[in-house]
């Protein structure tokens, strides 16, 4: 296929969708919308990415177990179509930043997501020594990039100590709702608490099951509440200890685990929740400003670090990194939603994919202005 006009986006394996994936048919709109062609650069697809977006060209390089092989393949393709490529190539993740410097190709945008800090280091000595070899090429990867982007202002200083380069900051969104429910929460006797997240033990969501024990154990709480139910959505490994947990804390009668929820599911248990919660460290945070947009109120971790950008908001309570203080922080929160509930005008000027887009096209001199 000879493709003209295009603007490339290099994400190397794409095996399930999540975060990054939703990221670029974000982006494949924007530059579909924009009058260009998106083309995704990767070395499989398991899930069809072109078939959340018609219009997306998905290029599969073909999966080696050499990374350099890997290396020379994106090289190839970037070197036989740069005549077609609108500015720069979007590298998207640092392992994009790995194989851009095997790749040897410039000029080239890397947008790094999780700093290594949010990763869980492996204790097996052989992992180790790949990791470290991996670490020393993606530094390479953010050394030869012309411009160097990050989520939040958190990770960009990470970073920078890290690499001792400057990273610049665009701000994440998500799609805001049609129609964001009007009603205030928390207002009726029947508390409902919701949460969706890829079922990880690293996502702390055991913290939601031991701050419901804690709101049942509450004098406050009984007084205004008479019954609690939480909604945990997603798939995951961890699903099978936190139905135990659940069991164990005698919540099983007002705890459910849907697993997979469609979008129609997701806008339905939005408009549902009273709150919704975030316990996990996370690099970002999207569903925290998803439920924003619908005017439901967030409990969350300060370390998932789109807080920087909600830190004084009254629409959300940010907890430290502990299962006691997210405990706390929820009890304290509904407190003050009883007493005075915020205005929807306080979430106007939240960022949005379609926002995020843009700029990310701009930064890559797909488009001006």
């Amino acid at each position: 296929m000879k493709l003209r006009d295009t603007c490339v986006i290099v994400y190397p394996h794409i095996g399930e969708y999540g975060g990054i994936e939703r990221n670029i048919v974000g982006l494949a709109i924007e530059v579909l919308r924009q009058g260009h062609i998106p083309v995704l650069l990767c070395y499989y697809d398991h899930i069809q990415m072109d078939q959340y977006v018609k219009g997306l060209v998905v290029v599969k390089l073909g999966d080696h177990w050499s990374p350099f092989v890997k290396g020379n393949r994106l090289k190839n393709w970037l070197r036989q179509n740069q005549h077609s490529m609108r500015g720069m190539p979007f590298m998207f993740s640092s392992k994009a930043g790995f194989y851009a410097y095997l790749s040897r190709y410039s000029p080239y945008v890397l947008h790094y997501t999780d700093p290594p800090g949010l990763l869980a280091p492996s204790a097996n000595p052989s992992s180790f020594i790949r990791q470290y070899i991996s670490d020393w090429l993606i530094a390479k990867g953010v050394t030869h990039a012309n411009l160097l982007l990050t989520m939040t202002q958190w990770n960009a200083k990470d970073l920078e100590q890290l690499y001792s380069r400057p990273f610049e900051v665009v701000y994440q969104g998500g799609v805001p709702s049609a129609e964001p429910a009007g009603n205030e929460r928390a207002q009726n006797s029947t508390l409902r608490l919701f949460s969706i997240s890829r079922i990880f033990a690293s996502k702390n969501l055991d913290w939601i099951l031991i701050a419901g024990k804690y709101l049942l154990e509450d004098r406050w709480f009984k007084e205004h509440f008479k019954t609690l139910e939480i909604v945990i959505a997603g798939k995951g490994p961890d699903m099978e200890r936190l139905m135990g947990i659940s069991k164990e804390l005698a919540l099983a009668h007002c705890v459910s685990f849907p697993g997979f929820i469609s979008m129609e599911q997701q806008e339905s248990e939005y408009s549902l929740a009273d709150l919704f919660l975030v316990p996990g460290r996370q690099g970002y945070g999207l569903p925290i400003l998803e439920a924003l947009y619908r005017q439901v109120p967030v409990v969350m971790n300060v370390e998932s670090r789109v807080s920087e950008i909600l830190a004084s908001n009254p629409w959300v309570g940010i907890s430290e990194n502990n299962a006691q203080d997210f405990s706390l922080t929820l009890l304290n929160y509904l407190k003050k939603l009883k007493q005075h509930y915020p205005s929807p005008e306080l979430l106007a000027g939240l960022p949005t994919e379609s926002s995020w887009a843009l700029e990310i096209g701009r930064r890559s001199l797909w488009w001006t202005g």
